[in-house]
C-alpha cells in the first residue's frame, strides 16, 4: 500500500465565500489501516518507545466499581445512597437531595480507594493510542530536544467528559536504548471497545475550513444555506472539515464545539482526534484508494402511506418498485410506500472492515485531544463527544 489520496473538492469554496479566505489549515489525515508495526514506527494502537527503566502509567481515577463496600462507614453512606436514588426514581427528589446524591457518590469513591487500595480496579493500565515521530508528522508542537509523541489512555469512562482519560508523553527517541513492553490491559475492567487493534498510518494532509459551528457568523451560515440549495454537495458533510482520526487541523464536533483553555489562558490547538468512524461525507473524504476497494450500495429512503418515514438498502444493480413494495409498522398491518416521496443515492457498504482502529467510542463518538503550544510542559485538554 502506497498511502491514500483524499478526492479533490467539486468547488473552492474560499472563492465563493471570501469570508473563508484565511480560516483554513491543514490538517493530518492518518489514515490508520491494521498492520504489523514496531516501536520504531508511528502508528495508532501500536506498540510505543517506552524506556525500560521507566514504569508502564497506570490510572487510578475513578473507575467503575460496583462492588459494595464493608466498613460500617461504607454501609451507611451505601444505605442513604439507595435511599436518596429510590426517591430520585420516584421523581421525589429536590435540588437539595439531588446535591447529597452527587456528595455522597464522592464520599463513596473515596472509601472504595481506601478498602480496595491494592485490587487492581484501583490501577488499570495504560493503553497505547498513538505514537508519532517527527519526522512523519512534523506538524506536531514537539518541545526542544524531542522527536516522539505518544499518546496513552485508560480505557473506561471518567468524569467529566464520560470517555477514556488519555495522558501525552513527549520523548527524544534517541535517549531510548532498552524498550519496556506495554502493561497487558485488564479486559475485565475495561471497556473493549476503547481498545484499539495496531494500525499503520499514512499521514496525508489535507486543507479544510472550519466546522458549520465554527464559522464566524449567522450571516455567512444563512448564505451558505441558501448556496447549498439544490445541490448534491454540502458545506457541513462535504466542503469543510475532514472526518476521522488525524492531526491538528479543525475538529469535526460531534456535537457543538468546545474549545478549552489552559490554566494559564491559553486557547489550546487540536493536537489529536481518535475516532470511531472514518465519517461521512463519502463523495468528498473518502480516499479514492478505498473507494477502489469498497462495495456501494442503494440507499432507498421513502414515506408509508401513514406518513412514517423508513429506508433499505439494495444492491447497486437492483431496483425498487414501490408498487411491490410493503412494509410492517410495529403492529399495523403491512402498509404501502407512497411512491412520490422515494429516492435514492449511492452509499458505501460495510466500512468496518479489517483497517479500522476498531473502537468503538460511545454512540459512533471522537475523543478530542487539545495541546497548549504556548506552555513550555505542554499542557493537554481533552474532550469527547458522541451522536
Amino acid at each position: 500500500m502506497k498511502g491514500f489520496t483524499t478526492p479533490g473538492k467539486p468547488v473552492d469554496v474560499a472563492k465563493v465565500f471570501p469570508e473563508l479566505a484565511g480560516l483554513e489549515r491543514t490538517t493530518v489525515r492518518l489514515h490508520p489501516w491494521q498492520d504489523a508495526v514496531t516501536v520504531r514506527d508511528s502508528s495508532l494502537g501500536g506498540p510505543l518507545l517506552w524506556p525500560a527503566d521507566e514504569a508502564w502509567p497506570v490510572c487510578s481515577v475513578d473507575h467503575p466499581d460496583s462492588r459494595p463496600l464493608t466498613s460500617a462507614e461504607g454501609k451507611r453512606l451505601q444505605q442513604r445512597l439507595a435511599e436518596i436514588g429510590e426517591e430520585m426514581r420516584n421523581c421525589r427528589g429536590s435540588r437539595a437531595l439531588g446535591v447529597e446524591f452527587t456528595e455522597l457518590e464522592t464520599a463513596v469513591r473515596e472509601l472504595r480507594r481506601v478498602e480496595f487500595a491494592d485490587d487492581p480496579a484501583a490501577s488499570l493500565p495504560m493503553v497505547p493510542i498513538a505514537q508519532f515521530y517527527a519526522r512523519d508528522v512534523p506538524e506536531l508542537p514537539f518541545p526542544d530536544g524531542t522527536d516522539v509523541c505518544q499518546v496513552l489512555w485508560c480505557p473506561t469512562d471518567h468524569e467529566p467528559h464520560y470517555g477514556p482519560r488519555p495522558l501525552v508523553r513527549w520523548r527524544d527517541s534517541a535517549s531510548v536504548a532498552e524498550v519496556r513492553a506495554a502493561t497487558e490491559p485488564d479486559r475485565d475492567l475495561s471497556d473493549e471497545e476503547s481498545l484499539p487493534s495496531p494500525c499503520r498510518i499514512w499521514p496525508e494532509r489535507v486543507t479544510e475550513f472550519p466546522h458549520w459551528d465554527d464559522l464566524p457568523s449567522a450571516g455567512l451560515r444563512a448564505r451558505i444555506e441558501e448556496w447549498e440549495k439544490g445541490k448534491d454537495w454540502t458545506y457541513d458533510q462535504h466542503l469543510s472539515v475532514a472526518p476521522g482520526s488525524k492531526v491538528g487541523g479543525w475538529i469535526n464536533w460531534v456535537q457543538s464545539p468546545d474549545w478549552p483553555d489552559c490554566e494559564r489562558g491559553h486557547r489550546m490547538d487540536h493536537l489529536l482526534t481518535v475516532a470511531s468512524s472514518e465519517g461521512g461525507g463519502w463523495e468528498s473524504w473518502m480516499p479514492l484508494e478505498e473507494q477502489a476497494r469498497t462495495t456501494f450500495v442503494k440507499k432507498v429512503e421513502f414515506a408509508l402511506v401513514n406518513g412514517v418515514t423508513t429506508s433499505r438498502e439494495i444492491g447497486l444493480d437492483e431496483e425498487f418498485d414501490p408498487a411491490g413494495s410493503h412494509y410492517s409498522y410495529y403492529d399495523q398491518a403491512m402498509l404501502a410506500v407512497a411512491p412520490q416521496t422515494v429516492k435514492e443515492r449511492v452509499i458505501p457498504g460495510d466500512r468496518r472492515g479489517s483497517g479500522r482502529l476498531d473502537v468503538m467510542l460511545g454512540d459512533v463518538g471522537d475523543v478530542y485531544l487539545f495541546v497548549c503550544a504556548v506552555c513550555p510542559d505542554r499542557p493537554i485538554g481533552v474532550e469527547f463527544q458522541c451522536c
